[in-house]
């Protein structure tokens, strides 16, 4: 296979700005030494997406999305990696070379080049026929849809002849000829009678011609769908060296831009569907075609959206389809993605839903549809008595290939202690049928270091390995003279809660007095340094301005007053420390969904360990025979809290 030396890659990214690349598609804004725009990949009113020009790098702070020039290519337009190059390369005027390019490299190239044309002249071709044919435009008007949406989606009309492509390419006695429209599922050549010509004639004959798009824009595939009665109804291109069905979604170049506006796709069962939901006001939908959802069709969505809706019919095909689905998202899930299951009525699909009841009623079944883990008990419990041991132990043996398909995930904890519940099982012994025990390796205790051996160990990567910009508190010295082993609190938590308030001040400025207090313990324990920048950032998270959010979603804080915030660290004396802390943040991809969670699990650990600190100091009174009747009162106190938490 040819690769694409390491060498030019780097070459070309010191070629192209950035700034250019981001800016053909975003409204960017000059603020200090950044430029400043709404985020392409989240919906918001006030701008939190960031480019660097220096570190020819974006990231977005609402909802951390982040990446070089050829990444901002490969996610804003839905192009592979090879290809956000090879564009990137095109327009800085650059040839991309090959290296260790076999001559079959090279042929398949080329097929695939001479491939594109043509099915790119075919769709034009049966655009303009489309034009002439009173039939076929009735039809679609009769479907509700506009010329508009024809237009969108290069509707056309393939006219009911046998050889009406010799129009474009000419007589298919040309074996050339014939060979390429052969190859791209344009015409059919029968099998020829020893001494008879070859029989070759068209696939698509009068029907409805739906393109087939990749997400380059180009022409790869058609879908027909026949005007008056006859089977198929619909009629696909067959599998070609430029089209799989397994690896294409009909509609998503069409959807992309609308994906992201909405925040979820919905994906449907046809043609037909996605077209006529784009003129009823739903364009982020798309279709698999004709072939079950694929783990490759399940990446290409979570790549556009977080939230993937799958509509099918709720017929026994329809349930049949959507637990193929479930099977390809499973060890695709992370705890950030949500994933639902729309099942209409079977005298519905969703143009007609949406004709019956309106788009209103649509979005609320939409808002409704069934989460992927209650579809999974559905799944598993389907046809089995869970009143008896019998029809408990079927769900566990239905369940089992299911859960072990998924990542080590949150979700997969949870739901597989609910089916516990639900089965009348401890998690543990579920755990064990499916063979996800896992035996914790034992404990070893370290000989306590001072904190500065400790940041130089767990932070190594600073740059700066004597004592800055982490150093040793006082309090740790004097710990060590003393031989006292320090608090258990995990002083990770300190530099956790930093990274989490630089890049999201409002989640800060939110903060009662008590989590203020437990936040600078924790700064106070990793460093001296630490707890003056906590001190610090808190008090420049009371500052910035907030901006209220969309209907039911939280506020963000204003450009202007982010990069105020930005400015007032940059400039204290704690800057080499912010600035260590700001470079983690613009390397990593937290968004706010984690922020919130990594903040209030690092508040629980941190109010958990002081419960401990607290209960041990009572025993040691108790044990002592110093303790007072309030001392008794708060142990039983602390017991309770600490066996439910």
């Amino acid at each position: 296979m040819a690769l694409i030396p390491q060498s030019f890659i780097a070459d070309l990214l010191n070629r192209v700005d950035i700034v250019d690349v981001v800016g053909q598609h975003v409204k960017l804004k000059k603020a200090g030494a950044n430029y400043q725009g709404l985020c392409p990949f989240h919906s918001e009113k006030s701008p939190s997406f960031s480019v660097s020009p220096t570190k020819q790098f974006y990231h977005c702070f609402g909802c951390g999305a982040h990446g070089s020039a050829i990444s901002f290519m490969m996610e804003y337009s839905g192009l592979g990696y090879v290809d956000s190059i090879e564009e990137l390369a095109r327009s800085a005027g650059l040839d991309v070379p090959r290296e260790e390019r076999a001559a079959n490299d090279v042929a398949r190239q080329q097929q695939a080049m001479a491939l594109s044309e043509v099915m790119s002249s075919a769709a034009d071709w049966y655009r303009q026929q489309l034009k002439g044919n009173t039939r076929a435009v009735e039809y679609l008007k009769g479907r509700g849809l506009t010329g508009e949406i024809a237009k969108r989606y290069s509707l056309g009309y393939a006219p009911d002849g046998w050889q009406g492509l010799e129009a474009v390419f000419g007589p298919y006695s040309n074996d050339e000829v014939a060979k390429t429209l052969v190859e791209g599922g344009l015409i059919i050549q029968g099998e020829q009678a020893e001494g008879a010509p070859v029989k070759r004639y068209d696939r698509f004959r009068d029907r409805v011609m739906f393109p087939i798009r990749n997400p380059k824009g180009q022409t790869i595939g058609f879908g027909g769908r026949i005007l008056d009665q006859g089977e198929p109804k619909y009629l696909n291109s067959p599998e070609t060296p430029l089209f799989s069905k397994g690896n294409t979604l009909y509609g998503l170049f069409e959807a992309r831009q609308a994906i992201r506006a909405q925040e979820y796709v919905l994906v449907c069962e046809g043609y037909m569907d996605v077209v006529a939901l784009a003129q009823l006001g739903f364009p982020n939908a798309v279709a698999t075609l004709g072939t079950a959802c694929t783990a490759n069709h399940v990446r290409m969505l979570l790549r556009q959206t977080d939230r993937i809706v799958f509509s099918f019919d709720g017929d026994s095909a329809g349930q049949r389809a959507a637990q193929r689905a479930l099977e390809a998202c499973l060890p695709l899930m992370s705890d950030d993605k949500e994933i639902r299951f729309l099942f209409l009525p079977t005298e519905h699909d969703p143009d007609s839903y949406v004709r019956a009841y309106g788009a209103p009623a649509f979005e609320k079944v939409i808002k409704e549809a069934m989460s992927i883990s209650s579809f999974f008990f559905k799944i598993a419990s389907e046809g089995h008595e869970l009143t008896t041991p019998e029809g408990r132990a079927h769900t566990h043996h239905a369940a089992k290939p299911l859960l072990l398909s998924m990542p080590p995930i949150a979700l997969r904890t949870q739901i597989l202690r609910e089916l516990a519940i639900r089965t009348n099982t401890t998690p543990a012994e579920l755990e064990a049928f499916c063979g996800l025990t896992v035996v914790p390796a034992p404990v070893q205790k370290q000989a306590y270091q001072p904190t500065q051996a400790r940041s130089q160990n767990n932070f190594s990567n600073t740059g700066n390995r004597q004592g800055a910009p982490w150093q040793a508190s006082k309090g740790s010295a004097k710990r060590v003279a003393q031989n006292i082993e320090p608090p258990k609190a995990p002083t990770d938590l300190a530099e956790q809660m930093l990274r989490v308030l630089i890049q999201f001040p409002h989640l800060g400025k939110a903060l009662d007095g008590n989590k203020r207090t437990l936040a600078l313990k924790a700064a106070e324990q990793r460093s001296t340094k630490a707890h003056a920048l906590m001190q610090d950032l808190l008090s420049q998270c009371d500052l910035v301005e907030l901006v209220p959010g969309d209907a039911g979603k939280p506020a963000s804080v204003g450009a202007g007053s982010f990069a105020m915030f930005q400015d007032q660290l940059s400039r204290s004396e704690l800057a080499p420390l912010y600035e260590v802390l700001r470079k983690r943040v613009m390397d990593s991809d937290l968004d706010l969904d984690g922020a919130v969670a990594d903040l209030d699990g690092a508040f629980k650990k941190l109010e958990l360990t002081h419960l401990k600190q607290e209960m041990t100091e009572i025993t040691q009174r108790l044990s002592g025979g110093t303790a007072t009747e309030q001392d008794r009162a708060r142990y039983r106190e602390l017991g309770e809290k600490l066996k439910f938490s």
